[in-house]
Order: C-alpha cells, then structure tokens, then sequence
C-alpha cells in the first residue's frame, strides 16, 4: 500500500489478495466528511504497513479487515478503480476545484508502448516507435490546424511507461480527451487488416478479448476477471462522451487511410477491456490504427506519407469532435 503525489493529487494504489468475485458489485465505497472508505468484497488486503501517511489532499490511509480507509481533505474529489496483475485497488483524490484553470481543451495523445516494450513487429518495424511517430505528427497537425486546442504526449522518446501511469497523467493534467495509440497485430496470417478504435466497456468479442489481452500484457481470463470489477462502476456519461470521440477519429484515420490505401478494411468502433483506459476521468479511446501484421499496411507504415495522411486523419477527428461538444443543440 502507497500514497504517490500526482501534481495537485494524490494516487492511493493497494495490493490486494483476490478472493471469490462476484458477476456484479465487487465493492462498495462509503464516502464521510474528510474520509473514504472502500469495501471489496471477497479481498483481503495484502501483508505490509496497516497505516501509511498521505499527502495533498490524502491525510492518510489505514486498512481494516477488508476496508481500505482514505482520510481526505473537504474538496477533495476521489474516483475508484482496479488494475490486475497484481490486483491493485486504485484511488485518485484530485482537489474538487483546480487552483487556475487554463484555457483551450487540453488533448493527451499517448504512444503505446515504448522501451523494452515494442509492441508489434514487422520487419524491422516496431509498433513502439512507430506510434510515437504518429502521436507527434498529430500534434503538429493539431497545433497548425486547432491552435485553441493544448496537446500533450504521454512520452516524446523511446521509454517505457506502466499502463495505469499514462491515464493518470491526463488525469493530473485534467484532460479533455485521452488517445492512446497502438497498432494491430497477430501471430497467424492476416486476411483482413484495418483500423479499429476501441471504448472502455464490457464485451463477449473474443477477437477483442484476445487483442486487449495481448495490449494488457495478460492472459484472457483476466480481461474477464476485470470486467467483472468494473461492471459495477457507473460510467455511463463517460462512455458516452468516449463513443462520441471514437466514431468521430475512426471515421477521419479510415478516411485519410485510404487516400493511400483505397481497400483499407473498416474493423468499426468495438467494445474491450483496456487497462490504459481504465483509470481515465475523461472520454478516452484506444486506436489500432493500422494492421502492422499484414503485409499490405506494413509496407504502407515504412511510408512517411502514409504515417502522415494518418496523423491527419486522427487530428480531423479530434477536431470534429470539440466542434460538434461545442455545437449549439437544436431545439
């Protein structure tokens, strides 16, 4: 158990002991003036510090049986979720109100991967440093083609991050909008490639239980285990908001994609359990934005002009969205 700074925040990450989940509710959260309690059920806490000293606005947290207890400040606004391997009960406590906020929607673009951590492979070709290509053309074409919009990448050089530290940071920054960008790829031949853009929600796909698993770095069984924890997580409005921004960027990158490659498959807007997307307080989606694995869109993304027709196809997409969040509703 750990409290860890987060700019204006504080994370409270607790190691947990799985026990027996149940198909719905898999804890329950009790929140007191200046405290919050989190009651998981069929978990017991792991062996080490049974109290631990906070900082911001987390006074401090202490375990009791199965409650983890958080003493907080009076404005502070937390938000529960979990992460496996090892399971880890997550509590990010943001001040209710920001000190200053700046103007203009923030964009957090996030290359996957990274580090000892390549991703995909073709060739020579690495998912790793080709999505981070992509992320920083998009930037550039965000900052020529939306100025208003502030964007901001997870990472600018090849290192690895943890999947639950990159939704965190668009958290700390309070971002608008959290992109993660990977590619696609399989073991077996590929028949049919495309561009899929993916949103944080409970699925029976298992293609897509297969694909999240290989992003997580798990086996499938712990996708499911994990859609069991968040099926009793409200995220309704936040779904929403992401199903909006993933119909919007899938249909510019597809567009874009095939000015270069006119049959460029359309695997469409799917449901799966992601664990960069779990922790995000704001619309998120994760894009495979090609298929590294087949051999036609492999030799496509050694081109700079098909990277960059990408690049401009996902800056579209951001941009249609805040225009049509910012549209004036029709009576």
């Amino acid at each position: 158990m750990e409290v860890r700074p987060t700019g204006g925040g504080a994370r409270v990450v607790a190691t947990l002991r799985p026990g027996p989940l149940r198909e719905s509710c898999p804890f329950t959260e009790e929140r007191g003036e200046g405290e919050v309690t989190l009651h998981v059920e069929g978990l017991t806490a792991a062996p080490g510090a049974r109290r631990v000293a906070g900082t911001g606005p987390v006074r401090g947290v202490s375990v009791d049986g199965s409650a983890l207890v958080i003493d907080v400040t009076a404005d502070a606004a937390p938000r529960t979720f979990f992460l496996l391997d090892p399971l880890r009960a997550v509590v990010e406590v943001l001040p209710a109100q920001p000190v200053a906020p700046p103007e203009g929607p923030l964009v957090v673009l996030d290359p996957g991967h990274g580090g000892e951590e390549t991703g995909a492979r073709y060739g020579r070709l690495t998912e790793s440093a080709l999505v981070l290509d992509l992320a920083l053309r998009t930037q550039h074409v965000l900052q020529v083609r939306a100025p208003e919009l502030r964007v901001v990448l997870t990472r600018t050089e090849d290192v690895q991050l943890d999947l639950e530290e990159r939704a965190a940071r668009a958290n700390d920054l309070d971002a608008d909008v959290f992109v993660s960008l990977h590619l696609n790829a399989a073991d077996e031949p590929v028949r049919l490639g495309g561009i899929t853009t993916f949103v944080l929600d409970t699925t029976n796909d298992r293609q897509a239980i297969r694909l999240a698993a290989r992003e997580n770095g798990t086996r499938g069984a712990d996708v499911s285990q994990l859609q069991r924890l968040l099926a009793g997580i409200h995220r309704r409005e936040q779904l929403e908001g992401s199903r909006a921004l993933a119909e919007a960027v899938h249909g510019t990158t597809l567009a874009a994609g095939r000015t270069h490659l006119p049959r460029l498959p359309d695997r469409g807007v799917r449901s799966a359990m992601f664990y960069v997307l779990v922790g995000a307080r704001m619309p998120a989606i994760l894009l495979e934005a090609s298929f590294l694995t087949k051999p036609e869109e492999g030799e496509a993304l050694k081109d700079e002009a098909y990277r960059q027709a990408l690049a401009r196809g996902i800056a579209a997409g951001i941009v249609r969205y805040f225009a049509a969040r910012s549209a004036p509703e029709t009576q």
